[in-house]
Formats: structure tokens, C-alpha cells, sequence
């Protein structure tokens, strides 16, 4: 995926998103060949459902990464994946990455819509550096603060917010966080999470997808790809 200029800044830190793109087709393409390593992997209590959906990510990065690991809190969810076939699943909290006994390292570390449930988002950017490997990548996707369609539902009175979600945010807070903890932000897009799959999706989206890639940071979701700073 070529990209002449992910991020634009101005002086007073506005952050400029030049694409829309696919969540799902992005990360295929980052992983593919990769040692990879997914905190957040299972969905939790939603796991049948994106399962029998077709939309479970670890499930679309199995056969696309070189190696792929996976780090969840929930460990029934884990053993059912088991049953399934896969494999190098950890029982961990992302916010404690210090205690997962795992001592690799991995190209990718990859948080896919995790950072909204996250209560320390602070302590999971800084546990994640021991797991990348010197030219890795941390990649994140989280809800936009600014999305569209989540304003368009507070003005119409029909918002209703996902119980385990605690915070979103904007390209700019994510700027801020990410260089908080000790990381550069190469690439920032705005994105969709996943095709749309019921009529009426498909009618929105068909509707919504032009306005989208004319301006970005309206889009629902922001992926950041991010690299740990150098020490100088």
C-alpha cells in the first residue's frame, strides 16, 4: 500500500487523515509473513458471533501472518479457539504485559479495537515495547472520537455507547498518547472496520463511503502504526 502522507500537522497539532480505507485489508497486508503478536485476540463474549459472521480477526490473519500469538483476559474464549486449531494463545491482561510469560519478540504487535476498554492505555504502550522487535511495528485501531455516524446518533437521541467502553478518542489525543510513551507515529488513516453485511449497512455505507475518502477523520474508526523512538 503506497501512501505519500499519512499524517499532516499543523502548527497547532490539527491532525489530517489522508485515507478511508478497509481496517481488515490493511492489517491482512501488514501482517502477511510476519511474526505477529494480537492482544485483545479473542472478542470476548462475541466471539461465536464474529465466528459465525466470518469477521473474527485473529481468524482473518491466520493464514496470512508467518506466525501468529494471541493474548486475551478470557480464557474460555481462549479454549474454544484451542479447539479450533489455533495455536500460541496466552492468558494475559493487556494492561499487565509484564507478567505474560512470553519472551519473543514479533514484527507486529497489533491491538485491534482495544484501546477504548482499556483503563491504563499508558501501561499497555509501555509494555508492549519488549515484545517488538528493533524495526517492529505496534498497531492500533481504535473508535474516532469524531466519527460521523456517532454524532449523527447523539443528535438524533439514539446513541448508546458499548458497556466496556471507557474512553474514544481523536487523532490528536492519540498523537499525544502515543508520544507520551516513548512512540513516533508514522501513519495514521481513517477507516472502516469491517464490510458492510445486512442491506441497510450496505445502503449506508454506499452512501457514506464518498464522503469518507473525501474527509477521513469522519470515518468510525483511526488505525495508527507507530514505532518505538529511538534513544538519541
Amino acid at each position: 500500500m503506497k501512501i505519500a502522507r499519512a499524517i499532516e500537522r499543523s502548527e497547532n497539532r490539527m491532525t489530517t487523515l489522508s485515507q478511508y480505507l478497509s481496517r481488515t485489508q490493511l492489517l491482512q497486508e501488514r501482517c502477511r509473513g510476519r511474526r505477529v503478536l494480537h492482544l485483545g485476540c479473542s472478542s470476548g463474549q462475541y466471539l461465536k458471533d464474529r465466528l459465525m459472521r466470518g469477521s473474527l480477526l485473529h481468524w482473518m490473519l491466520r493464514d496470512e501472518a508467518g506466525e501468529l500469538h494471541g493474548v486475551d483476559l478470557d480464557g474460555k474464549s481462549l479454549d474454544t479457539m484451542r479447539e479450533m486449531g489455533f495455536r500460541h494463545l496466552h492468558e494475559g491482561n493487556a494492561e499487565e504485559l509484564e507478567k505474560l510469560d512470553l519472551k519473543e519478540t514479533f514484527d507486529i504487535v497489533l491491538a485491534g479495537d482495544l484501546l477504548e476498554h482499556i483503563t491504563k492505555p499508558g501501561s499497555m504502550l509501555e509494555g508492549v515495547r519488549r515484545f517488538l522487535k528493533p524495526t517492529g511495528s505496534f498497531i492500533v485501531s481504535t473508535n474516532n472520537a469524531f466519527g460521523l455516524h456517532y454524532q449523527l446518533r447523539r443528535w438524533s437521541g439514539q446513541y448508546v455507547e458499548h458497556v466496556e467502553h471507557v474512553c474514544f478518542y481523536s487523532p490528536e489525543t492519540l498523537l499525544h498518547l502515543f508520544e507520551r510513551h516513548g512512540y513516533d507515529i508514522a501513519e495514521m488513516y481513517g477507516a472502516y472496520t469491517e464490510p458492510p453485511y445486512s442491506w441497510k449497512q450496505k445502503v449506508k455505507f454506499a452512501i457514506g463511503q464518498p464522503l469518507f475518502k473525501l474527509v477521513p477523520v469522519l470515518a468510525g474508526t483511526i488505525i495508527v502504526v507507530a514505532t518505538p523512538k529511538i534513544a538519541s
